[in-house]
């Protein structure tokens, strides 16, 4: 069962299990939607025995209507990817809390309540959490999987998102040890959750948005000064075959970060003018104070043996899947 499984990076979790021969209970908001269903349906070995569609909901509202009821039954893994990312425009003002906040905090009490329901089925649970549950204050000098964020501090400074995965992350490894420890579940349980950073590369879907809206953005010059400070990236396939290891290996389990190594603004603004040289000429950071980009202890991850991509391949296999879609030339 893969939630959220018409989005960016769960399309390609979808798509990944389909080519390994699994059976896929993709739950979406509305699976008569043809327009946002199209792309799984187009999936190679999307068979109607093979991937199967239930309509959900808003993640607002699961509790309410026992959305995850249907299509957990008989499903020995669940893939918790639906997180809401935007605010929702209908009443004119923008509520972090109540739009982003509340619904996954809810929707995943109610998914983790549900495998309590089906625990003689569910045996392996993957969290897809961020790279923004695993930011700590003040940063230290190597960040692992053991470093968490303040949630209260996110929800301070307007981090919604933030404070959403890094409690969301809190939450179910609370209730999964609560629930081994009560003997609720099966005692050979697996809990993993995935913290990718900013994910880019080819979309599956029909539309562009979230995190390749921000780098077409990027490509097409709204990046014009260098800031100080530094960022890292993940190959969507990359992040969802992390996902798929963290289910098939047998020795896995726990938290795992999902990217590559972090590069200063300059590094980063003079690759894309490499790959894309219509881009204008930028401005780098030039003072006295450049900062170190943040360091990662990579061992955990790389424990699931997934080859990962450079910044340098990712972000020229996203410059041509922009250029193959038409939204650059």
């Amino acid at each position: 069962m893969v939630t959220g499984a018409n989005g960016y990076l769960a399309s390609h979790i979808v798509k990944q299990l389909l080519a390994k021969g699994y059976i896929v209970h993709a739950c979406v908001r509305d699976a008569t939607a043809s327009h946002s269903i199209g792309h799984l349906q187009s999936l190679p070995g999307a068979t109607t025995d093979r991937l199967r569609l239930f309509s959900t909901g808003d993640l607002s509202n699961v509790a309410n209507c026992n959305a995850f009821k249907a299509p957990m039954e008989g499903c020995d893994t669940v893939f918790h990817a639906a997180t809401p990312l935007r605010h929702k425009m209908a009443t004119g003002k923008s509520d972090g809390k109540r739009d982003i906040y509340d619904p996954a905090l809810s929707s995943t009490q109610e998914l983790l309540d549900c495998i309590g329901r089906n625990s003689f089925t569910v045996k392996c649970l993957i969290l897809t959490s961020s790279m923004s549950a695993v930011a700590p204050f003040p940063e230290p000098p190597i960040k692992d999987e053991s470093h968490w964020s303040d949630s209260e501090r996110q929800k301070g400074r307007g981090s919604w998102y933030g404070a959403a995965k890094t409690e969301q992350e809190l939450l179910t490894r609370t209730w999964v040890e609560t629930a081994l420890n009560a003997k609720a579940i099966d005692q050979n349980f697996k809990y993993c959750s995935i913290c990718p950073t900013m994910i880019v590369g080819p979309i599956l879907g029909p539309d562009i948005g979230g995190t390749m809206s921000v780098l077409l953005g990027w490509f097409k010059g709204s990046r014009t000064i260098a800031p100080n400070d530094s960022m890292s990236f993940v190959h969507v396939e990359d992040c969802a075959a992390m996902h798929v290891a963290a289910m098939e290996l047998s020795d896995s389990g726990g938290r795992y970060m999902s990217l590559v190594e972090s590069l200063h603004w300059n590094d980063i603004l003079v690759l894309l003018k490499e790959l894309c040289p219509s881009l204008a000429d930028v401005t780098l950071f030039d003072g006295d104070n450049m900062i170190i980009p943040t360091q990662f202890n990579l061992d955990k991850m790389n424990s699931l043996q997934i080859p990962m991509r450079s910044v340098r391949a990712i972000l020229l296999e996203s410059l041509e899947y922009f250029q193959s879609v038409g939204v650059l030339t």
